[in-house]
């Protein structure tokens, strides 16, 4: 699991709890206000000011909140690779107005797959490990787990175990590779890179 600030959980938590009055709001000046937009144009300012503190992981949270900021923070085309147990390798390139593979999403301030390993799994969680290369690249590794007991509350689901049923340890199992490389001012979203297994 990521760890992150009190009071960035604390935003999150205002934002996840007033999300719905947002939505459900009525302009009060009778317009045509878009609440998803603003919400956008919100996530939009917070990946500039990641990018202007060099802060590649509030970055990386903002993709996963935003589709408008993967799209901001993308290469001209995405290299989507599969690789398979046998080194069978799947590669392709995708426009980034076409890329609609992201794996990883936000749910109740924890990270989720978008697309379960076993379809209808609401169990499914991910974990994440960040590198970063002497050229400032960055390597986003991810793997699927499920959480077993003692349940310890809104920050804790327990000890995390990957697919096989082994205890997580970083850099064991990995089920996917995102890598951002530098641009003059941020990062980019250049490679999306699954282990299939």
């Amino acid at each position: 699991m990521c760890t992150f600030s009190s009071t960035s959980f604390i935003s999150r938590l205002l934002v996840a709890l007033t999300l719905p009055q947002i939505l459900s709001a009525v302009p009060a000046w009778g317009g045509a206000e878009n609440p998803i937009a603003e919400l956008e144009q919100h996530e939009l300012e917070q990946a500039a000011l990641a990018c202007q503190s060099r802060s590649y992981k509030e970055l990386f949270t903002t993709m996963i909140r935003s589709a408008a900021v993967r799209k901001k923070y993308a290469a001209p085309q995405i290299d989507y690779e599969e690789r398979g147990k046998k080194n069978e390798t799947r590669k392709s390139a995708i426009p980034k107005e076409s890329y609609d593979k992201f794996p990883i999403q936000m749910f109740d301030f924890f990270w989720k797959t978008t697309v379960p390993a076993k379809p209808g799994d609401k169990e499914e969680y991910v974990m994440m490990e960040f590198n970063q290369g002497q050229s400032n690249q960055i390597s986003v590794e991810w793997t699927r787990v499920h959480y077993r007991g003692p349940y310890v509350g809104e920050e804790n689901l327990g000890t995390a175990y990957d697919l096989d049923g082994k205890p997580y340890r970083p850099g064991r199992r990995v089920d996917g590779k995102l890598l951002l490389y530098p641009t003059k001012d941020c990062w980019e979203l250049v490679a999306d890179i699954r282990y299939l297994r």
